[in-house]
């Protein structure tokens, strides 16, 4: 008897278990997916998963809809309250409701079972029945034995579908009287639709489970895809063109890289499009380049020759308009050359010289008015230091996807070199282009190899900036074709998009000329895929305002999704500091736009300007002020000497004398290397961590600095003449250090000042490191503050040009075992995909930073902006504008192609 009592236990614990299945079978209780979340730092996306896991997100109605697919298919009750005859609501009613056909002794409708074809029945497992409305039965238990067959929904759909379709008049069956060919097909693609719907939602949540499924889905597909095609070649047949229209336009959107797709829809484009353009009207000639526009967008290139002479037609036209708006404007008809223009653009908008004529005749014609504090002149993407030249990069170059920025601070993605938003695939990101061929007159192409061509130039300076995410890039890209282009990824990031929105470069141009990533020829006149050209670049004259003048690239707006943009056609950066009257050129509709309005001046602003002109303080500002610190030179390699330095300045004294000008709610010091209110900076319970303020403390680190004899005595420090509040702050740094020496006996600490232009004070600490500290603004890329600390830190990046300006661990600069700490744990972040985790470890980063001291935290200024009111800004394809302050104030034109002028 004891020997049986192991297999009792032994078969109880398979019946509880049995019992436990069966009901979880009956009920449908599945596991929910994981999801991201929102995390309150910052706006940024937590991971709960592996990035490149097979997470997939819920594809059924949003919140508020009225039943989920497994429940109810509402888009077939919709559908069927909407058909016209009876057999089409026929066909979809019976399909409401999602359900498997169990067959025993009779045939059952039942709630879909997680069993799939060909998987073993376990001996007894559970099902619902579902009664005539759809709705299920109590649960029971089914015996193996008794089942003599499972039809699967999705099975039923396809056989369904497929049945109605073999119906007269598309087929040559008996079916319902009075349908048309296009009723059949609609029905058809309604229900097999659907089914793909209830399929991938029961995948999802384990209604569907195992590998039993992955056949089900692909014969769905491929007649989903077969009765999409047989609609539109159906709809042409009858020159149904509204059908037709609507037929490939669903088309494109379902099958952008599928050449039978294109050709379909290419060949009955160019059908609608000679039938528009034998029309009279100038309405129906722009529609025939809208439906060209839309289907290049998505087959750039494809259509082939047919196409082309559709273009080669709507070009000649747009020619004539031309010409005869000139001839109008020559006899002083400017009402009759505007309207001759207007119809010009709207057919073909690179006619060249359109865009100098619209500027002449003031017609569609917008022009925005930036004012600069310093002129810009090299503008690549890789040459930019100054504000005016990251601000011309943005509106001349865009990367595979562009940040749009948050009212809370956060960030998103949207498509931007891209057509659209990339696919998954294991381990990459894969991206349709927006693609251009080389003009026959020399202009630069654009397409798969540019993307490997940009990122081909980036290697070849890995120590700079524009190759901050090379480190999870997985060597070049992989173009598939001329118009996509795989991104494979090394390393996991926890939101890849923030790797991908790099500046592209007319990457072969360039390399036909034989210009490097730093060409200053082309930083004078870059090229780029943005919204904008550079168009004209007067040189100085020594007392007026210079006006760099930007204007629209025609190249941008010939997409669908872009028709028309930017809507303002004209940026010019106007020289302020010449400016001799900022309130009136504001009042006189010369300036738009002023970034960087100190405090004090605010107010007077506001006086001056009223409602007309209203300032904003940007929630989305990473920049940072510092004091960098040389550490190539023997003296700044003490640890006590920069760590005395730390302590030494009064931040929020500083601040209140200098910044604040009584606004004591504006311009925070720093406790650490990120910004003071980021996620990545530790929170006391009273707000941001401890001041770096210990007066003291700093005195005993100078002193046993300058115990011994050989120490350097006196520290130069640079800082730019181009901002007049860094001379005073730099001057207030120097007294707070050297007051610590006033009754202190020995030797004594002296800062030299030395005010240089910024562009030569950078180029010192860049490229020369000839410089012991200097005052200097650094932005953060993006928000994951961590990284870019360890792309400025990294030891390899420290050679002339590259990001290391410190010298931090570089060869010879004496770093001891907390300086290896500090580097080793800001590399081994790079491998962190989850935030909690890259969140746990910053607090660690911070402590040993402050402990290491590579550079001197300063302060973060909020950098105020004045806009006009006829301004509207919009960031995405969003009907309403926002406030200019989501806007980063150092690239500034974010979304540019979208605002307006009111």
């Amino acid at each position: 008897m004891p020997d049986l009592a192991p297999p009792c236990r032994s078969w109880h614990r398979v019946s509880a278990a049995l019992a436990g299945l069966l009901t979880a079978f009956a009920l449908g209780v599945v596991a929910q997916p994981p999801v991201e979340v929102e995390d309150p730092k910052a706006g940024l996306k937590k991971r709960i998963t592996v990035e490149d896991d097979p997470v997939v997100k819920p594809k059924g109605p949003v919140a508020g809809a009225a039943s989920t697919p497994d429940v109810r298919l509402d888009e077939l009750v919709r559908a069927a309250d909407e058909a016209t005859h009876a057999g089409v609501k026929e066909l979809l009613s019976k399909h409401f409701v999602p359900f498997d056909r169990l067959t025993t002794k009779g045939s059952v409708r039942i709630k879909p079972i997680p069993l799939a074809r060909g998987e073993r029945l376990p001996p007894q497992f559970g099902i619902q029945e579902l009664d005539r409305e759809g709705n299920p039965t109590a649960p029971q238990a089914v015996n193996a034995v008794e089942v003599k067959r499972i039809d699967y929904f999705e099975e039923i759909a396809l056989t369904e579908a497929n049945q109605a379709l073999m119906a007269k008049p598309l087929g040559t069956a008996n079916g319902p009287q009075g349908w048309t060919a296009l009723d059949q097909l609609g029905a058809a693609e309604r229900l097999l639709s659907a089914a793909i719907r209830f399929h991938d939602y029961a995948r999802e949540r384990n209604i569907r489970r195992g590998r039993g499924w992955d056949e089900m889905r692909k014969p769905l597909v491929d007649r989903l895809r077969e009765v999409r095609l047989l609609q539109l070649k159906s709809a042409v047949a009858i020159s149904d063109w509204l059908r037709v229209r609507d037929f490939g336009s669903r088309l494109i959107l379902a099958y952008p890289k599928d050449a039978e797709v294109s050709t379909e829809v290419a060949t009955a484009r160019v059908l609608e499009s000679k039938r528009l353009l034998a029309s009279d009207k100038h309405f129906d000639h722009v529609k025939a380049r809208e439906l060209l526009d839309e289907f290049e967008a998505s087959f750039p290139g494809g259509g082939g020759e047919p196409v082309r002479a559709i273009r080669v037609e709507l070009t000649r036209r747009a020619g004539l308009a031309f010409a005869l708006a000139k001839e109008r404007k020559a006899a002083n008809d400017t009402s009759g050359a505007r309207d001759a223009l207007t119809r010009a653009v709207a057919l073909d908008p690179t006619i060249p010289g359109a865009r100098d004529l619209q500027r002449e005749l003031k017609t569609g014609y917008q022009t925005l008015y930036v004012g600069v504090r310093q002129y810009p002149e090299l503008m690549s993407p890789s040459t930019a230091r100054l504000d005016s030249e990251k601000q011309a990069v943005e509106l001349i170059f865009e990367g595979l996807l562009a940040e749009v920025p948050d009212d809370g601070g956060g960030a998103r993605y949207r498509p931007a070199g891209a057509i659209g938003m990339p696919a998954v695939v294991p381990g990459a990101r894969e991206f349709a282009l927006r693609t251009f061929d080389a003009g026959a007159t020399g202009r630069y192409g654009f397409e798969s190899h540019d993307v490997v061509g940009t990122m081909k130039l980036i290697a070849t300076r890995p120590d700079t900036w524009g190759a901050f995410a090379l480190p999870w890039l997985d060597d070049l890209p992989t173009p598939r074709d001329n118009t996509t282009v795989r991104m494979a990824f090394k390393q996991g990031h926890p939101d890849p998009r923030a790797a991908l929105t790099f500046k592209l470069l007319p990457a072969r141009w360039m390399e036909s000329k034989n210009m490097a990533l730093d060409d200053r020829g082309f930083a004078e006149q870059p090229l780029g895929t943005g919204p904008f050209k550079l168009h004209a670049n007067p040189r100085s004259d020594g007392n007026s305002p210079r006006e760099m003048v930007f204007v629209d690239n025609p190249l941008y707006g010939r997409w669908r999704d872009r028709a028309n943009q930017p809507f303002i056609k004209e940026v010019r950066l106007l020289e302020v500091a010449k400016v001799h009257n900022v309130i009136e050129a504001f009042q006189q509709g010369g300036l738009h736009v002023l970034t960087d309005v100190p405090t004090a001046e605010v107010e007077k602003y506001r006086a001056a300007l009223g409602g007309k002109v209203k300032d904003y303080t940007p929630t989305n500002s990473r920049r940072v002020h510092m004091l960098a610190v040389n550490q190539r030179r023997p003296a700044l390699q003490s640890k006590l000497l920069r760590q005395g330095l730390m302590l030494a300045i009064d931040r929020e004294a500083i601040l209140n004398d200098v910044y604040r000008a009584g606004k004591t709610e504006f311009h925070r010091a720093m406790t650490g290397p990120f910004p003071s209110q980021c996620w990545a900076t530790p929170k006391g319970s009273n707000g941001p961590g401890a001041p770096l303020l210990n007066r003291d403390l700093a005195l005993t680190r100078f002193r046993n600095y300058l115990f011994d004899m050989g120490a350097k005595a006196e520290i130069e420090l640079l800082y730019p003449t181009d901002d007049p509040q860094a001379a005073v702050a730099c001057t207030k740094i120097k007294e707070q250090v050297e007051s610590l020496f006033k009754d202190a006996p020995g030797r004594k600490l002296t800062i030299k000042l030395e005010p240089l232009a910024f562009r030569e004070l950078m180029l010192r600490v860049e490229d020369e490191h000839r410089f012991d500290l200097a005052y200097v603004p650094f932005d953060y890329p993006d928000d994951w503050y961590p990284f870019a600390l360890g792309a400025m830190l990294d030891p390899a990046a420290g050679e002339r040009g590259g990001r290391n300006w410190t010298g931090f661990q570089t060869k010879n600069t004496a770093a001891d075992a907390e300086d290896t700490r500090l580097g080793q744990l800001l590399n081994e972040l790079r491998a962190y995909r989850e935030f909690n985790s890259l969140a746990s470890k910053t607090g660690e980063v911070h402590k040993l930073f402050n402990e290491c001291v590579p550079f001197i935290p300063l302060w973060q200024i909020d950098r105020h902006m004045l806009f006009h009111e006829s301004v509207k800004v919009y960031i995405d394809d969003s009907d309403t504008p926002v406030s200019p302050r989501v806007l980063n104030p150092t690239t500034l034109f974010q979304g540019i192609a979208r605002w307006r002028l009111e």
